[in-house]
């Protein structure tokens, strides 16, 4: 295991700090039944077999998929965080209990800048990455790096706000220990800001939205060829846990979305 530090930008130096202040909180909210039996299961279903592929975990906190992936059998995994808190939690993690994964605290639009890893990895993960782009322009370097590291043959799979989402629907997930809200109208990168309780605390944080649209050209100008927007899926045994009705507001009414980008 290495750990390794990139210089990041002032221009995202706002969005490192944000999490570096709720880094711990939010690494306990992983655990919560939503994030198990919704967006784990989602994830790891359209992953599929990962056995022997070069991984790269983007957006990866406290690299709690990482850990996961590399358990799955993948050759190799390193993941990346714009939080230095969240790197420091996974690192510690790693030190603990050792599985060969790198982690690297940088920005996802650098990506092409860090060593040997342009067309490096077989598959890229990225839960909850793209939609933090504060603008289009962003987006699409987001997109770029993402692509120019795919090695041939590889894809993007991730979890993302949900673009077709209208403002209206931002309510209904305050038993689920959370909510959004956006200002009117609801325009391409219009911020949405997350209140979040995790154990006694209630964190904050902030993504952008955008629309299709812009996603297709964002997506179009990285060279990604192909965007499969997919639903959620539920993992039967969150029944045991919580009950059936208790899922029925999250998945009727999802605020984010599975995708898979093929170039």
């Amino acid at each position: 295991m290495t750990g390794s530090v990139f210089p990041v930008t002032d221009a995202v130096s706002k969005h490192m700090m944000q999490y570096d202040s709720i880094a711990q909180a939010y690494s306990d909210g992983k655990l919560s039944p939503l994030r198990r039996y919704v967006e784990a299961y989602s994830l790891f279903q359209l992953l599929g077999d990962v056995s022997g592929l070069r991984v790269l975990d983007l957006a990866c906190g406290d690299g709690i998929y990482s850990r996961r992936l590399k358990e799955a059998g993948a050759a190799e995994v390193v993941g990346v965080d714009i939080s230095q808190g969240m790197i420091d939690i996974a690192i510690a993690q790693e030190q603990r209990e050792q599985r060969g994964i790198e982690y690297v605290r940088s920005d996802a639009k650098d990506l092409i800048a860090l060593p040997g890893f342009i067309e490096r990895f077989d598959l890229i993960v990225g839960a909850y990455l793209l939609h933090y782009a504060p603008d289009e322009a962003a987006l699409t370097e987001m997109c770029t790096a993402v692509r120019q590291c795919l090695a041939p043959g590889g894809r993007f799979v991730g979890i993302n706000e949900n673009p077709d989402q209208s403002l209206a629907d931002f309510s209904g997930y305050a038993q689920y220990g959370f909510n959004k809200v956006a200002c009117a109208p609801l325009l391409d990168a219009t911020p949405v800001i997350y209140s979040m309780v995790s154990g006694r605390e209630l964190i904050n944080f902030t993504v952008y939205y955008f629309g299709r649209s812009a996603y297709a050209r964002a997506f179009s100008g990285a060279g990604f060829v192909t965007a499969n927007w997919l639903p959620l899926q539920f993992d039967p045994l969150g029944v045991e846990e919580c009950g059936a009705e208790y899922w029925d507001e999250y998945l009727n009414n999802p605020p984010v979305v599975c995708l898979e980008l093929l170039p």
